[in-house]
């Protein structure tokens, strides 16, 4: 039995139009999946769905703020209408930037927890009353290694990923007797244009040169290389899977063992 073909099965991604969200979004049209795209941005939801219709899915394309509460509910509701129902929420839109405590504008702090947490919330309470109605469904939230370990200059991005795991375990114990799983995944150091930019920031906050800080950054990987955003989908597959039947409130990490440094 082929576990991982999704045929038949429809998904929301957000954040799908770029890095790993398009990854995700892609990986699960692969394997059979319907899947609609949403992003801010409106051309990068696009293109990803333009490479899902390519893959032989239906791919669809959705524009919204995750933050919004209006957004969220035409969602939903363009999801049932496109695809008839929805099996898999993927959360995961996210921002990040990067700065000491002291020096960190509160709209900075707020910024993050506006999409971070606020978001996922969000897109999360407007699937729900669809997926009770189904009798099953799935909520898979990226979080981050960040939210367990701790970083330099990115205090607040951690308390938003720590976040999204308590969200995570909360929810799976309000939703289990619905036969609704909430699970979340944790990569560590995935190279994206974000990882770059991150490695910009620490340049001008610390000094060094961000391809000698991304190298510096690589060496902290027991692996010994960065995750490419399909090593993170292809966690995030499994999550959709069978295989996954009888996981909830989990937060998976995808991270190479960085964690454990």
């Amino acid at each position: 039995m082929d576990c991982f073909n999704l045929a038949g099965k429809t998904a929301i991604v957000t954040g799908a139009g770029t890095g790993i969200g398009r990854s995700i979004a892609c990986m699960l049209a692969k394997h059979g999946a319907d899947v609609m795209a949403c992003d801010l941005n409106k051309d990068g939801a696009a293109e990803t769905a333009e490479m899902i219709n390519k893959l032989g899915t239906k791919g669809i394309a959705f524009t919204m703020d995750v933050a919004d509460e209006d957004d969220c509910k035409a969602m939903a509701a363009q999801a049932v209408s496109a695809l008839g129902r929805i099996d898999f929420l993927y959360n995961n839109a996210g921002t990040i930037s990067m700065n000491t405590i002291e020096n960190m504008p509160v709209k900075d702090w707020d910024i993050i927890f506006r999409v971070n947490c606020r978001g996922v919330f969000l897109c999360s309470q407007a699937v729900i009353p669809q997926m009770k109605k189904q009798g099953e469904g799935r909520i898979i939230n990226t979080a981050s290694q960040a939210g367990k370990t701790g970083l330099k200059l990115l205090t607040h991005y951690c308390a938003t990923k720590a976040a999204v795991i308590g969200f995570t375990k909360g929810l799976a114990l309000e939703l289990a007797e619905y036969n609704i799983r909430v699970n979340s995944f944790c990569p560590g150091s995935v190279m994206t244009d974000m990882t770059r930019r991150e490695a910009q920031w620490a340049s001008e906050i610390n000094g060094g040169e961000p391809e000698e800080i991304l190298k510096e950054w690589e060496k902290a990987i027991p692996l010994g290389r960065y995750a490419t955003p399909d090593d993170i989908a292809m966690a995030a597959v499994f999550l959709a899977s069978p295989y996954a039947d009888y996981m909830t409130g989990q937060a998976i990490n995808v991270s190479g063992g960085q964690e454990m440094h």
